[in-house]
C-alpha cells in the first residue's frame, strides 16, 4: 500500500531538514560549526538538488505559502534572512518589491546570485553576507516585510535575532518565519519523532560517508527549538502581534506570521 500524502509530507520535511542542515559534511568535520555559515559553505553545491529530490518538490510549495502570507506590494521593502541560495528572495522579487537577502554563507550567496540573474531580477533582488543577529548596517524601521525560512533554528541567539528583526521592521511590518518542528499530535507524530531520532543520523551517514553521530545535529536542533506555542510567545515578546501558526507536512513544518507593533 502506498503511503498517504500526510506521511510522505512528514518524511519529506525531515529529509529536507537533513540535507539542508547536514548534507555535505565530510568525515571529521568539526561539530561546533553545525548550522553555521562555514557548514553551509560546504553543502552549497548540493543544497538545491537535495531540496528538490528529498522533498519531491514540496519545499517550494511551503516557501510559496510563506511568500503568500506576506501579502507583498510592489512598494514594499523586503528583507529575507538566512536567504541561502535565494529561493524565497526570488519568489518575493517576482512579486515586484525590492528585496535584500542576507546569509552568512558566501558560497550559498554565490549560487543565489546566479539564480537571481537567471530570473532577470538583478535590479530587484540584492544578496549580501550577514548575520541575522547583527543587522547594525541596516536602518531602524527600514523594511515593510521580513522573512526567514528554515534558518532561525540554526541561530544560537533566537531572541536576539527576533529583536533585530523588530528593530529593522517598520510599524505595521509583516514578519513570516518558517521552521521545522516536532509533531506532537496525530497518529503520525510518533512516526515522525522516531524518524528524526533514529533514521536521520544513519541515513545522513550513508549519504555522505560521514560518521552517523555527526548527524545528530538535526534531531537535536529540532528537539531543542521551542515548540510552536513557546516560539510564538518569543515572537510576541520581540514586538510582533501574531496569529495562530499554519502547519504543513502533517505538523512537521510551521509558518508563524506576525505584525510589528
Amino acid at each position: 500500500m502506498k503511503p498517504g500524502p500526510a506521511l510522505v509530507g512528514v518524511l519529506s520535511a525531515i529529509l529536507v531538514g537533513l540535507l539542508v542542515t547536514l548534507g555535505g559534511l565530510e568525515e571529521g568535520a568539526p561539530a561546533e560549526d553545525l548550522g553555521t555559515g562555514q557548514m553551509f559553505n560546504r553543502i552549497a553545491r548540493r543544497y538545491d538538488l537535495a531540496n528538490k529530490f528529498m522533498s519531491l518538490g514540496m519545499d517550494q510549495g511551503w516557501r510559496r505559502g510563506l511568500v503568500a502570507a506576506l501579502e507583498l506590494a510592489p512598494s514594499d521593502r523586503v528583507l529575507d534572512l538566512a536567504t541561502g541560495t535565494a529561493d524565497v528572495a526570488i519568489l518575493e522579487g517576482a512579486a515586484g518589491p525590492a528585496v535584500l537577502g542576507v546569509d552568512p554563507s558566501a558560497n550559498m550567496l554565490a549560487i543565489g546570485r546566479t539564480k537571481v540573474a537567471a530570473a532577470g531580477l538583478d535590479g530587484t533582488v540584492e544578496l549580501a553576507l550577514g548575520d541575522a543577529t547583527d543587522l547594525e548596517h541596516l536602518a531602524d524601521g527600514g523594511f515593510d516585510k521580513i522573512s526567514i525560512s528554515f534558518g532561525i533554528r540554526n541561530i544560537p541567539d533566537v531572541d536576539g535575532a527576533l529583536r533585530e528583526m523588530r528593530r529593522v521592521a517598520a510599524p505595521g511590518a509583516t514578519l513570516a518565519v518558517m521552521e521545522f518542528c516536532e509533531p506532537t499530535e496525530g497518529v503520525l507524530a510518533p512516526i515522525a519523532r522516531l524518524f528524526i531520532k533514529h533514521v536521520v543520523p544513519r541515513l545522513g551517514a550513508l549519504l555522505s560517508g560521514a560518521r552517523w553521530d555527526e548527524y545528530n545535529h538535526l534531531q537535536r536542533s529540532i528537539a531543542a527549538f521551542p515548540p510552536p506555542p513557546a516560539f510564538r510567545s518569543k515572537v510576541e515578546r520581540a514586538g510582533f502581534a501574531t496569529r495562530p501558526p499554519v502547519f504543513y507536512a502533517a505538523g512537521s513544518v510551521a509558518l508563524y506570521v506576525g505584525t510589528a507593533n
